[in-house]
């Protein structure tokens, strides 16, 4: 947050600086007192440094970042770097604007700033964040615009909304901009919470209530800017546009959209006719709306007030009965894994689990390949590079390293329910004294096991930032009323939605930075009051998991190909950051003196989630975790040991098993050598879909997997064919 006033101050100083100095020169050399237009003037100079900023970031390739974000780095020196080019700026531009434009300078000045003012509310509206990129191209339009006016504006004098009747404008504008809020920003997000309200983590009501300030202080800014910028012509054309986007985008989610598949993260398809004869209908619409708005003003206008104002009225009563029929507008007040515990470790006998989502060895290899040394802070770890999960993906990956229970096929229960029925891990720590903290998303484990998780809290409410969530849903809406060559932009999924949620007390497995932030503010410490045997700690982390919103250096970035799963650079880069964090982790329990007596798991849930085989059941691809093992008192001499053991999540649980006292009847990790012969199985469960693999020696050698079969039937029973 720091670095958005200290930006806003930068470009407050130099903007006022500039426009004083420009002032006093228009008074010198042409006697004219420029005073009254001291407003304007300073908005001109302040987006211009903006803009000059903006470029300089979009240069050094913060393109899909705002301003602000992309000084999320903010040093003192930097304001220095940047503010001595501003203030050469701010020291010869007003020279040059009195040498060049002479007594038009002023008019072209407001001018710029109404332009400016109109292009950048139609980007807003449009884009799916205003950031370097779409900022810069907005002041480059406005640039071109004025430019092109400079001979109108020479010859003729231009009229404000403000000057006169400016009641009576906005009243003519309001239409449109009420049509907007209701449609854009209150009724399709609400449609889309009450359709699919188990998909939005925050109550009905609280949902609504921050939406609605949301838009409303949005448009209350819109309309004040209006006021305060626009031209009488340019507040026409501000109407025009806005209704020709917001009637056929109507149009186009009542009766153009069809039926469009489940946002899941894929992408929607449609084939090149459907694309043309889509767009060839948006323009057809469009040139009709603006040609007729041109040809027969006032009637035109006079239908698009009754058609805004109608289409309006309809919705409201819609959402009115939608509400009212819906049973999801009850406060959600949840049984939840919240934080409570997160930094907290025992006096001794701790074991702690990291689990780095979707981290696939590869990924590892790729990170080491350019850097050898990046797992020096592991030195007393043992790396099993052939190690495999059980499961994949992740909803029966994490119940299984929360339980160990095996797999029955012939059971009529999905895993998950399963698993908690038989002895799982969980169970055996508490009765065995452990105090048990789990950090992952509670679908993952039952309510019912809230009285033996330490952090699995009654009545949790979650929060969202209010801005986001205007954001996000109006980014929903655009996507609905878009032409189907732009949906792709727009698009959406629930993990989106999920990370709405800012609430600190709740587990975030979407977002590793508030972890690393908290690490960093509060700082792992001892739990003296506690009077367990033992401490288990099982830390769930976005990890290695598209999509790639972390940077190594733990700054947010937009990923606006978030849907994309392909070894990036930015994945390794998140990947890398979720290992520092990992890293910072086993720094602090140095020095709080608890490192040598715990036991320490980094590992993945799974690795590479693709499709491993073909229609034909042949190997295409494969699939690993990282693992790195570090037990109580186990010292390397300051090396990384490597183990090429067949290893897997079985073993691991075993290890767990062994350490707390339970008998196992599997293999610890330290029971197979690297010379065993163990035949491992990888099994695939999601949705409808059964896959089971065996991988027969090392896990890296696509020769050694085998398909055993899939019956493509599994919706809470496996059916073999």
């Amino acid at each position: 947050m720091h670095q958005y006033l200290e930006i806003i101050l930068m470009l407050f100083i130099f903007s006022v600086f500039a426009t004083i100095e420009y002032v006093i020169l228009r008074k010198r050399i042409s006697g004219v007192n420029e005073r009254k237009y001291s407003f304007y003037i300073f908005s001109f100079f302040f987006s211009s440094y903006y803009f000059i900023l903006s470029a300089m970031k979009y240069y050094l390739g913060y393109k899909k970042e705002n301003l602000f974000d992309s000084f999320w780095d903010l040093q003192p020196i930097t304001l220095v770097h940047y503010g001595i080019p501003l203030l050469i700026i701010s020291i010869i531009a007003p020279f040059l604007l009195q040498c060049i434009f002479k007594d038009i300078s002023c008019k072209i000045i407001r001018f710029f700033d109404s332009t400016m003012f109109l292009v950048l509310s139609f980007t807003w509206l449009l884009v799916r964040a205003v950031n370097n990129r779409a900022y810069c191209v907005a002041f480059i339009i406005a640039i071109l615009i004025s430019a092109f006016a400079i001979f109108y504006l020479k010859k003729n004098e231009i009229s404000f909304v403000f000057e006169k009747d400016t009641r009576q404008k906005i009243a003519k504008a309001l239409p449109f901009i009420i049509f907007w809020l209701i449609s854009v920003a209150i009724y399709i997000p609400n449609e889309l919470y009450l359709n699919n309200a188990s998909d939005f983590p925050m109550s009905y009501w609280y949902f609504f209530g921050m939406l609605l300030l949301g838009s409303l202080i949005s448009v209350i800014i819109l309309c004040i800017g209006m006021v305060v910028y626009l031209t009488e012509k340019q507040l026409n054309i501000f109407c025009v546009l806005m209704f020709v986007l917001l009637i056929v985008g109507y149009i186009q989610g009542m009766l153009l959209n069809g039926s469009m598949g489940v946002l899941d993260g894929s992408q929607q398809a449609w084939n090149f006719s459907q694309y043309a004869i889509n767009i060839g209908i948006w323009i057809i619409l469009a040139a009709a709306i603006i040609i007729f708005s041109i040809w027969k003003k006032e009637k035109a206008y006079k239908i698009m007030r009754i058609v805004c104002v109608w289409l309006t009225l309809t919705q409201i009563v819609s959402l009115g009965v939608m509400i009212i029929s819906s049973d999801d507008t009850a406060p959600k007040s949840e049984s939840l894994l919240t934080t409570d515990g997160l930094l907290e470790v025992g006096e001794h006998n701790n074991i702690i689990v990291f689990v780095l989502d979707r981290f696939d060895g590869r990924r590892m290899d790729e990170i080491l390949e350019p850097d050898p040394n990046f797992l020096e802070p592991l030195q007393d770890f043992t790396y099993y590079e052939n190690a495999e999960s059980e499961f994949s993906p992740t909803e029966n990956s994490i119940p299984y390293l929360i339980t160990g229970a095996t797999y029955n096929k012939d059971s009529t229960e999905k895993y998950i329910s399963y698993a908690y029925d038989n002895n799982p891990l969980i169970t055996d720590m508490n009765n065995n004294g452990y105090d048990i903290g789990i950090y992952t998303n509670s679908r993952y484990v039952p309510e019912e096991f809230k009285d033996i998780v330490s952090n699995y809290k009654d009545g949790i409410q979650r929060t969202c930032n209010m801005w986001d969530l205007v954001s996000l849903m109006t980014q929903c809406s655009r996507y609905r009323m878009a032409p189907f060559v732009a949906k792709e932009y727009y698009q959406y999924d629930t993990s989106d939605i999920e990370l709405l949620v800012t609430n600190e007390k709740i587990t975030n497995i979407e977002n590793d930075i508030p972890f690393y932030n908290k690490l960093i503010n509060e700082g792992l410490k001892v739990n003296e009051t506690t009077n367990s045997n033992g401490t288990f700690r099982f830390i769930h982390m976005h990890g290695a998991h598209a999509p790639y919103t972390m940077t190594e250096q733990f700054q947010y970035i937009e990923y606006d190909n978030r849907r994309d799963d392909g070894w990036g650079s930015n994945g390794v880069s998140q990947a890398k950051g979720a290992l520092k964090i990992v890293y910072e982790y086993i720094r602090q329990l140095k020095e709080l003196g608890k490192y040598d007596d715990s036991t320490i798991i980094i590992t993945a849930d799974h690795g590479y989630t693709e499709s491993l085989s073909d229609s034909d059941g042949n190997m295409i691809d494969i699939s690993f975790p990282i693992l790195f093992v570090k037990e109580n008192n186990q010292h390397n001499n300051g090396t990384l040991n490597i183990n090429k053991a067949p290893v897997c999540h079985e073993n691991v649980i075993a290890t767990i098993r062994n350490i707390i006292g339970v008998d196992t009847k599997n293999a610890t990790l330290d029971d197979i050598s690297e010379n065993d012969e163990k035949v491992r199985t990888l099994k695939i469960c999601s949705n409808d879909l059964f896959e089971e693999y065996e991988i027969n020696g090392d896990v890296r050698d696509i020769n050694n997997w085998k398909l055993l079969y899939s019956n493509g039937k599994y919706a809470g029973s496996i059916i073999k064919e």
